[in-house]
């Protein structure tokens, strides 16, 4: 009576062992930039709320406001309260721990700023006399 045992050879296993770590190095970046994204959007929607005070504050104050503080409630519930850091667009917030001042570069005729969350991906830049297509108008995320 010939027995033979049943199951994998030593080439299989490892041809499946292969196949797992292509996969698993293929998938981890998209996952892990996958869950960085949301912050992302949590800086640029920090940046509109910036933008749009900033349109009614020189209206009505005839000044752009330089403080994060001074902006209002919805600035601070779209930066402040979601962990974005605002940087002077003079300060290279290039990295993720970037030191910060949490306010605005302000001129008589122009405001500029850096938003970013320290577990994004990058930043947005935003200088109120630059036209759109330099990517200085939110419209560009600079990778680290």
């Amino acid at each position: 009576m010939n027995t033979r045992t049943q199951g994998f050879t030593l080439i299989e296993l490892l041809v499946v062992i292969a196949i797992i770590g292509v996969l698993a190095a293929i998938l981890l970046p998209t996952f892990s930039d996958a869950q960085k994204r949301p912050n992302d959007t949590a800086a640029l929607q920090c940046g509109r709320a910036i933008v749009a005070f900033q349109a009614t504050a020189n209206l009505t104050r005839g000044s752009y406001a330089s403080a994060l503080t001074d902006m209002g409630p919805d600035v601070q519930e779209s930066c402040t309260t979601a962990g974005v850091s605002v940087a002077l667009n003079n300060v290279r917030a290039d990295n993720p721990g970037a030191g910060v001042s949490q306010a605005v570069s302000t001129s008589a005729t122009n405001y500029a700023f850096q938003v970013f969350h320290p577990r994004g991906t990058g930043y947005y830049l935003f200088n109120q006399e630059s036209a759109t297509s330099t990517g200085e108008r939110l419209n560009r995320l600079y990778r680290w």
